[in-house]
């Protein structure tokens, strides 16, 4: 099948796969336990802000910040992930830097403009953990488990497709295409997910399907996680 025949309701014209997960994950699972070594030993809220400037992040969401623990989303690059910590007798404790799927509307922005000056957030007392992905995470795996089940291997991209839309996903992008791969980008409410199907040169029937995070959206992705 070729990229042309493939009609999903957005542009999806591959971009030297710049949306592709797989192809910066390595570089980003680097950064994240880079930050992570940079913070411990971070006892008070004070150092552990301290810390993230110093390793060049902007704090740019609030996820919580109470007697308890604290969460916030973080940005440097075209990176961004979650500071989260305990609290106890005013010490952090179980400090930990995690992915960042769900981003509060500020991050969004911090990501697209790195002029964009976060330095103003403050913690919404009114929709506490908002968007912090500890909510999502459940009814995501629940969901990702479904989709696993639902695309079996021996069927074709078109029936793949039809069996997505039928779940009420919209594929937003595609990411890479040729004669043995194709993945792309689907959104449904709250949750996207990256799906590659690896297939057979000639008779393009799927051998593996792999439905996995999807922490770089693509632009038209963000735009169907925004109009949920």
């Amino acid at each position: 099948m070729s990229y042309a025949n493939i009609s999903v309701a957005a542009d999806t014209d591959p971009k030297e796969h710049v949306w592709q997960d797989r192809m910066g994950l390595e570089n980003y699972d680097l950064q994240r336990v880079a930050l992570e070594k940079d913070l411990i030993g971070s006892e008070t809220v004070e150092q552990l802000r301290s810390r993230l400037q110093k390793a060049g992040y902007r704090l740019t969401a609030i996820n919580q910040e109470s007697d308890s623990g604290v969460e916030y989303e973080v940005v440097k690059g075209d990176h961004t992930f979650e500071v989260k910590s305990e609290v106890s007798d005013g010490k952090l404790k179980d400090l930990e830097v995690t992915n960042n799927i769900w981003r509060a509307d500020s991050t969004k922005r911090a990501l697209k403009d790195a002029d964009y000056d976060a330095s103003d957030v403050t913690f919404d007392k009114e929709h506490p953990g908002r968007y912090s992905d500890a909510q999502f995470a459940d009814t995501w795996a629940q969901e990702k488990e479904a989709l696993a089940a639902a695309m079996p291997v021996g069927k074709k991209f078109d029936d793949y497709k039809k069996i997505l839309e039928d779940r009420g996903y919209q594929i937003t992008s595609i990411n890479d295409v040729d004669d043995d791969d194709v993945e792309f980008e689907i959104v449904k409410g709250d949750h996207s997910f990256e799906v590659n199907l690896e297939r057979d040169d000639d008779t393009q029937v799927v051998n593996e399907v792999e439905v996995s995070n999807n922490i770089w959206h693509s632009e038209e992705t963000e735009k169907a996680l925004d109009k949920k």
